[in-house]
């Protein structure tokens, strides 16, 4: 937590104003302090008078010599008593006028006028002289024997404090009321430390505190801004999982990933407690797509879960979209009945006026997590080619995707709604500005932001809108940016009316004409595609060699397919969301297009992205670099065809956006 940030950790702008405004204030306290002190201390026309009514105060008018500066000055004392006072101020300044100067004197307790002390000389090179009758010249008392002995009735018992330092109390042993006060004996206290003492103080917090507030930043940030341990990130293992449809072999030296399948086995057989998902629908079994033998993992998955929640006593919670006509969700209607499965519909419509659960999660135990861009859907397993990533014993990772699921079950099912404030506990402190920082693979240091795109209503507090995540990587990209999506489109495409939406494309052109970023991109090409994107597709390529430096490139990449296969619907697609830079990796769960970055007409898409970002030597293992590894692969294989080459034959797409829309719009939840 900020030094400056009184309410809990959330920094805004005029919180780190407060703290700039006071660190400023104490700087002006400390200049015209020490402005002040140069000024007393510089000036020795100082004479000390007054009488039993004024008990603390000093006042002292000086007159200084323009022609010349080292001739006496003659100041008046006011106060009590009048008093000449000759002083060489050699280094003294010009002015025009007179300069005034106000000691406050320390108050005493009580004072015996019976006691009384000879006053010595303010300054070596300045004498009082409280009787002109008594010295002639500048010698003062000292100057004749006879005038040695003799003793001066002071008016004013103040002057017994002073010293012939001037500026210095006496060791007043003899006053009892005095001695102790300012140090005693020992003069552990003098007048003039204290205005030295009050600006090393200001100094020393003027200095110290912008450390304070950074190193307050930094421990608050390692060990409790995200409200768990800082260690809870220890025995974490990070990978990337994919799952290849059936007939699509790369070379046997290619690199590969675990499949999805597996992975989602073992998230099962690691469950102890409960297991929670978020999905869009659910069609694990043949008979809920089309029978066919490829649907067994799909179905295996499903049997395991029903077995956890039946045998094991593991607790399964689902948050998925409202059923429809279209996707009626059967199979965890059977898992309620079987395995007591808990279900929460999420109803756009009703909370929003519109939209789709688009999130695909796993969370087990709250300590081992799944993200990606792979459905409750057999298909998503052994006809659809996808990528997720896959994270156990991370519950640092699991907990802040927990609170996602959170917000899902908390407006979920009968009566769910949306809170007109989303309680703390579902906020967020890892985000765009504050990265998770956590040790992996060989002591590199990993930065992770989570984000959630969900609707504005749907996001606590701290979460960061997905485009931003996207937006950040290609900022900070400095060589390359590969990018592997299903759609590309600089628009909506699942509305009625076309809406314009090129954040995402003029970022990528910047980041080629500005900075001469390397920019590649892996689209999709299957029976659902349309024409119309090969168009903005051409415009980026075109950018290529308009400037020296500027390269564009695009392919589009095809999961070869057969009569038997095109049986399938809405299957042999590479179905992939991500991007990669020579700086960050980002996986998410959304196409890019505008309709899953903006609300339009009421239509809101659910969905979670993630950046990973290292520091240090990579090696194969690094996440970024795996995703590098998984592109370049996928861009050099055979799979992989150029923009202007001629693309395999496949069912002929539609000829316009509109025409899509009102074709796949009752479809378009199933991919």
């Amino acid at each position: 937590m900020s030094f400056f940030t009184w309410k809990g950790s959330n920094r805004s702008e005029s919180s780190e104003h407060a703290g700039r405004n006071l660190q400023d204030g104490l700087f002006q306290i400390a200049s015209q302090a020490c402005h002040i002190l140069i000024q007393v201390n510089n000036t020795h026309n100082v004479s000390y008078g007054g009488n039993n009514n004024v008990k603390n105060i000093a006042y002292s008018k000086c007159s200084g010599n323009d022609e010349d500066s080292i001739n006496p000055a003659t100041c008046s004392a006011s106060k009590g008593t009048t008093s000449t006072v000759r002083s060489y101020t050699k280094y003294m300044k010009e002015r025009g006028k007179d300069q005034d100067v106000v000691v406050l004197l320390p108050h005493r307790k009580s004072r015996t006028p019976l006691v009384k002390h000879k006053l010595s000389t303010v300054s070596e090179n300045a004498r009082l002289e409280l009787n002109p009758s008594k010295y002639s010249g500048v010698g003062g008392p000292a100057g004749s024997g006879s005038n040695a002995n003799n003793t001066t009735t002071v008016p004013d018992d103040d002057f017994e404090l002073w010293d012939h330092s001037g500026f210095m109390l006496r060791n007043d042993a003899d006053d009892p009321m005095t001695n102790g006060k300012w140090g005693g004996a020992q003069g552990w206290c003098r007048p003039s430390c204290i205005p030295i003492t009050v600006i090393l103080i200001l100094i020393v917090l003027v200095v110290l505190l912008p450390l304070l507030d950074h190193a307050a930043d930094k421990y608050a940030f390692n060990d409790t801004s995200f409200g768990f341990d800082s260690n809870c990130m220890d025995g974490c293992s990070l990978s990337f999982v994919e799952s290849l449809p059936v007939g699509m072999n790369y070379a046997n030296d290619s690199f590969l990933l675990d499949n999805t399948y597996d992975s989602w086995i073992k998230l099962i057989s690691l469950a102890r407690e409960k297991i929670e998902i978020a999905s869009l629908y659910w069609t694990m079994r043949r008979e809920d797509v089309y029978p066919d033998d490829t649907a067994k993992q799909g179905e295996e998955v499903f049997r395991l879960l029903l077995q956890a929640g039946r045998d094991r006593n593991i607790l399964l919670k689902i948050a998925q979209n409202m059923p429809s006509q279209v996707s009626p969700n059967i199979d965890t209607e059977v898992l309620t009945k079987k395995a007591n499965a808990k279900v929460k519909s999420l109803n756009f419509a009703g909370l929003l006026g519109g939209g789709v659960l688009h999130t695909k999660l796993w969370l087990v135990d709250r300590t081992h997590v799944y993200v990606g861009s792979a459905n409750m859907d057999w298909r998503s397993l052994s006809q659809v080619k996808e990528l997720g990533l896959v994270g156990l014993n991370c519950s640092c990772l699991a907990n802040d995707y927990a609170k996602i699921f959170d917000v899902y079950w908390t407006v979920g099912g009968e009566g769910g709604k949306i809170p007109a404030v989303w309680p703390d506990s579902l906020g967020t402190k890892i985000n765009l500005k504050n990265p998770m920082n956590f040790t992996f693979m060989d002591n590199r240091e990993t930065r992770m932001r989570v984000f959630q795109s969900s609707p504005p209503a749907f996001s606590p507090n701290g979460r960061t809108n997905d485009v931003n995540a996207i937006l950040h990587c290609i900022e900070k990209a400095e060589k390359f940016i590969y990018v592997a999506v299903m759609d590309y489109f600089p628009l909506t495409i699942y509305t009625a009316k076309i809406k314009y939406w090129p954040i995402i494309d003029d970022a990528l052109r910047t980041a080629a004409i500005e900075r001469k970023i390397h920019v590649r991109l892996l689209i999709s090409w299957w029976k659902h595609s349309r024409k119309s994107e090969n168009s903005f597709l051409r415009s980026l390529v075109e950018l290529t060699d308009s400037y020296a430096g500027v390269k564009i490139e695009v392919r589009r990449f095809v999961v070869p397919t057969d009569s038997h296969f095109e049986k399938i619907p809405f299957s042999r697609v590479n179905h992939n969301k991500y991007m990669v830079t020579d700086t960050a990796a980002y996986i998410g769960t959304s196409n890019w297009s505008g309709d899953y970055f903006i609300n339009t007409a009421g239509n809101y898409l659910s969905r979670i992205g993630t950046v990973f970002e290292t520091t240090g030597d990579e090696t194969s293992d690094n996440l970024r670099q795996q995703l590098k590894d998984i592109f370049d692969r996928d861009w050099y294989s055979e799979y992989s065809y150029t923009l202007n080459g001629s693309l395999p034959v496949v069912e002929q797409p539609t000829n316009s956006i509109q025409d899509d829309y009102y074709l796949r719009s009752s479809r378009n939840i199933l991919v």
